[in-house]
């Protein structure tokens, strides 16, 4: 009795037709940063994908987000390229005593397609300014030589916490294929580019033909933005102190 009732402690709840066939897996999850969240936002998006499930947990707060217009829920499955493509979203956290119940239950309803791999996207809080960011490949050591090819530079260390790293560690236990994509993002300032680097290099590990005009035109308007201020901070910097030579407000 005991055993029954954990088992249905976490569970996948489909909603829709549900017609994977050996999917890609991208998981966006909240973190330190919100990069893996939008970035898969705007996949789903571009990609006019539709949610087909959700996870339904005891171990989730027992909350709602409203997203794109509509009440969801907070744990989401959606399905793309006819059911070439999944993807995994969760906008709150969950406990650590929780992850393992949930990732296992993930795991288990994703192993009946087949994946052919799960990515985990995340981003590392940093005080720089929005740049020209790259991703940086997680992965076992054949993946990553296959990757180092495609010009993603490797991780040197990482510590991947919440459902992300909780579903890399049971992908471990269950022999899933599974990397993550990891990226800087600026703790001050929007950040497209962490969003723009994590997009261009799931197109180029996976051939996704993900749109990126869109956000390389945000990615434009910004540095154009900051650009400004910069320049009129030190112009004003001039103004105030016109014997000392101007300094980046970045220093």
């Amino acid at each position: 009795m005991a055993t029954e009732e954990r088992e249905n402690v976490s569970e996948v709840v489909e909603i829709d037709k549900v017609n994977f066939d050996n999917p890609i897996i991208i998981g966006g999850f909240v973190g330190q940063t919100m990069v893996s969240i939008i970035a898969t936002s705007y996949i789903i998006s571009q990609l006019g994908m539709h949610q087909v499930a959700h996870l339904k947990s005891k171990l989730i707060p027992p909350v709602a987000v409203f997203v794109g217009g509509k009440l969801r829920h907070p744990f989401r499955i959606y399905s793309g390229l006819e059911g070439k493509l999944m993807v995994i979203q969760c906008e709150i956290p969950i406990k650590e005593e929780n992850l393992y119940d949930v990732s296992e239950a993930l795991i288990k309803w994703t192993g009946k397609f087949k994946p052919k791999e799960l990515a985990i996207l995340d981003g590392v809080p940093t005080q720089e300014p929005p740049g020209d960011r790259k991703s940086y490949i997680v992965a076992g050591v054949e993946r990553l030589k296959e990757l180092s090819k495609k010009g993603i530079p490797n991780a040197e260390s990482a510590v991947i916490f919440g459902i992300g790293g909780a579903l890399l560690n049971e992908c471990i236990i269950s022999k899933v294929p599974a990397i993550s994509l990891l990226t800087m993002v600026s703790s001050t300032y929007p950040d497209p580019d962490s969003v723009l680097a994590l997009v261009k290099s799931l197109n180029d590990i996976y051939d996704l033909s993900i749109q990126t005009t869109l956000l390389e035109k945000t990615v434009m308007q910004l540095h154009q933005e900051i650009d400004r201020v910069v320049k009129e901070y030190n112009e004003s910097q001039s103004a105030v102190n016109p014997k000392k030579t101007p300094e980046s407000m970045y220093g």
